[in-house]
């Protein structure tokens, strides 16, 4: 059984929402990308990754909840 979209209903879904955890497909899924702004995690002025992780964090969500993501 394959998961369908939970935004479209119409597509296989190959992601979840990092919020609400509906399946997304690619379609629909919106990824957002935050930069550490960390002075550990940036060197001249240039993101790299840093002892503490990494500087960029990946984030998946439905558009429902795209505007609920805390970006800061």
């Amino acid at each position: 059984m394959t998961n369908i979209c939970g935004i479209c209903k119409e597509r296989e879904a190959t992601e979840r929402c990092n919020i609400c955890d509906v399946p997304l497909c690619e379609t629909c899924a919106v990824e957002i990308t935050i930069e550490d702004t960390h002075p550990a995690h940036r060197i001249k002025g240039i993101t790299t990754p840093g002892i503490t992780g990494e500087a960029v964090k990946r984030k998946i969500v439905c558009p429902k909840c795209v505007v609920e993501v805390d970006i800061f």
